[in-house]
């Protein structure tokens, strides 16, 4: 199964080491990358990062579709926002299982980093392990959460991973690094050196879409 993807929104982080900004203080409200996967009769919506109305606008203006016209969401990891509004009407909404374990076993953790969140958003996500549509691989890649995975697929520009947060954007994945704060630096770290050199296409948590062997080589910010 080939599948195309539109990145609805690219995302950005409220600070950014690589830009030379100062890790201490936010200049923005993040955003993250939400990305629409299709084929195969289906429109699956990765990290939905907008309330409804302007989630509607995104969807027209990147692929001429709707809310209604999604069949799946899948959210790669519980960070608010990276499921602002995970609700649609045609479509459920999957998690890693591996994520929603941990939160049912840590909410009160989670929620004193997250105080905005609701637990019963979680009880409406399904769980997910290995597959999410035919031909969409669910691929582990903890660190910035311990549950957090990721999706690979074939495209027309060649093998795509779709990393939520493990990868923040090319700087970071070319550097080898987590974001400044996540559930564990290390494990962070050895993700990201395990997937280079498997993939074609990155997408990342709150960037742009690249090419990933342009952005393997060693170099240090």
């Amino acid at each position: 199964m080939i599948y195309t993807f539109h990145i609805v929104t690219i995302g950005h982080l409220s600070r950014n080491r690589y830009w030379g900004e100062d890790e201490s203080v936010a200049y923005r409200k993040a955003l993250c990358t939400c990305t629409l996967l299709s084929g195969g009769g289906e429109h699956i919506l990765v990290d939905p990062s907008l309330p409804a109305q302007r989630m509607d606008e995104a969807l027209l203006w990147a692929a001429g579709l709707h809310r209604a016209d999604i069949t799946r969401v899948y959210t790669t990891h519980y960070h608010l926002d990276h499921h602002v509004d995970p609700l649609f009407p045609n479509a459920q909404w999957f998690m890693p299982r591996t994520e929603i374990d941990y939160l049912q076993e840590n909410w009160d953790a989670y929620i004193r980093t997250f105080p905005g969140d609701d637990r019963a958003n979680l009880a409406q996500a399904h769980p997910v392990e290995e597959t999410l549509a035919d031909g969409i691989r669910v691929v582990p890649l903890p660190g910035h959460t311990q549950g957090l995975c990721g999706l690979a697929f074939d495209a027309p520009e060649g093998r795509v991973l779709l990393t939520g947060d493990a990868v923040m954007t090319r700087e970071f994945y070319q550097a080898g690094k987590p974001y400044l704060f996540g559930w564990n630096d290390e494990m962070g770290i050895k993700t990201i050196q395990a997937i280079k050199g498997q993939y074609d296409v990155i997408i990342p948590g709150h960037g742009e879409a690249f090419a990933a062997r342009a952005w393997e080589r060693t170099t240090e910010y």
